[in-house]
């Protein structure tokens, strides 16, 4: 189905790694609504798919947006079976979902006259990028949003970091801004020229969440909790967890279910590409917010260049049109965990769809992203049909 395509899924890690398979034909299913639970059977049912692919221990958190209700599903497989838990408030890393919100801010400093979306990158850096722009085309801050800078997706010197192995289970938790100042001043070079075409980026995301900190003068943690945060009332939405939020901490899992130590999700100077960590709750929040604002959430949104005959660029987004619906949505993926979210403003249809399951381990099953697609995909056609606008 279209809905399939509504959004470009990378995740944050590079590295790759075989996976455990953890396919069980008995593991046991979920009570639908009307049983027991807050599923619909059909629901019920995708968790049950998507769930035999994700280890022992695995939390899944899950809120479904319908117009004014909010429906919220707690999961853990545990002893191969499934059983409902409340995890509303739990905290999970989000990965590349972290880029709407970097967006976000993007475009409230736009609106606010502090940022200019064809502003140069080079205007905002202390160094000298080698590589500012290609062929007489400068990189802008809007490129860097679009996925559109000519940027690789990382900096090469993630691995050299003296007195620091390397671990794929958290790749930039050590990288440095003396680290990303010596890539951009010695070592990048544009892959094409800015604006010619879209290859995602977490070098660009980090980048410009950066900068929008240089602009400011304020931490991403800041600008985090005063544009988006403090407003909407997202009290468990952070990059680091304040004093008594760590108990809201779900522990991520290795490739193999195991038990990672938290902080994996850390991003360094790249905080802006997939450093956030937040609860389905708040998530629903953020969403809900997306849905009804007509202020910077909605300029997040506003498309500002067409790709194909579906896929539009944005501020903060990338718009998926079909037919009547126009898609909004993000996945990500970190060392221990991996995630999903989609809506529909003008229906205000969404879902979020939160796990501890290690992007390694999704690499073949992809649990989360099946599942919020899954859980997704009627929804807007329900909502046109009752005649929801």
């Amino acid at each position: 189905m279209g809905t399939h395509r509504a959004c470009i899924i990378v995740l944050l890690l590079a590295g790759a790694s075989s996976c455990a398979r953890y396919g069980t034909p008995e593991l046991t299913g979920l009570p639908p609504a009307g049983t027991g639970g807050p599923l619909d059977s059909s629901q019920a049912a995708a968790v049950l798919r998507s769930a035999r692919w994700c280890p022992e221990g695995t939390e899944i958190a899950i809120g479904l947006v319908g117009g004014d209700s909010t429906r919220y599903a707690g999961i853990l497989r545990r002893n191969d079976s499934l059983v409902y838990i409340d995890n509303s408030d739990s905290v999970f890393e989000v990965g590349s979902i972290t880029k709407t919100f970097t967006g976000t801010m993007f475009a409230k400093l736009m609106r606010d006259g502090i940022v200019r979306p064809g502003d140069p990158v080079q205007k905002y850096l202390p160094v000298t990028l080698r590589e500012s722009g290609k062929n007489g085309r400068e990189m802008t801050l809007l490129d860097l949003a679009e996925h559109t800078s000519g940027l690789p997706f990382e900096p090469t010197n993630l691995k050299g970091i003296a007195g620091r192995p390397f671990d794929p289970y958290s790749p930039y938790s050590n990288y440095t801004t003396t680290l990303l100042y010596e890539y951009l001043s010695g070592s990048l070079i544009l892959q094409y020229t800015p604006g010619e075409r879209r290859t995602y980026s977490n070098l660009g995301g980090g980048l410009l969440g950066h900068i929008l900190t240089l602009a400011t003068g304020k931490t991403y943690e800041q600008l985090l909790g005063e544009t988006i945060c403090v407003p909407l009332g997202m009290r468990s939405t952070f990059v680091e967890p304040a004093p008594g939020k760590e108990r809201l901490m779900v522990h991520g899992r290795d490739a193999r279910g195991g038990v990672l130590p938290p902080g994996g999700g850390d991003c360094g100077a790249l905080t802006g590409a997939g450093g956030i960590r937040s609860s389905v709750r708040d998530l629903i929040r953020y969403i809900r917010a997306n849905m009804t604002d007509t202020t910077f959430f909605a300029l997040a949104q506003r498309p500002t260049r067409t790709f194909d005959a579906h896929l539009c660029g944005s501020p903060g987004w990338a718009p998926y049109c079909e037919g009547e619906f126009r898609h909004m949505g993000a996945f990500g993926a970190t060392g221990g965990f991996t995630c999903g979210l989609i809506f529909e403003r003008r229906l205000r249809v969404g879902v979020v769809v939160l796990t501890n399951v290690s992007a390694f381990t999704a690499m073949e099953h992809k649990p989360a992203e099946s599942l919020c697609r899954a859980l997704y995909d009627p929804l807007p056609s329900a909502a046109a049909g009752r005649g929801e606008r």
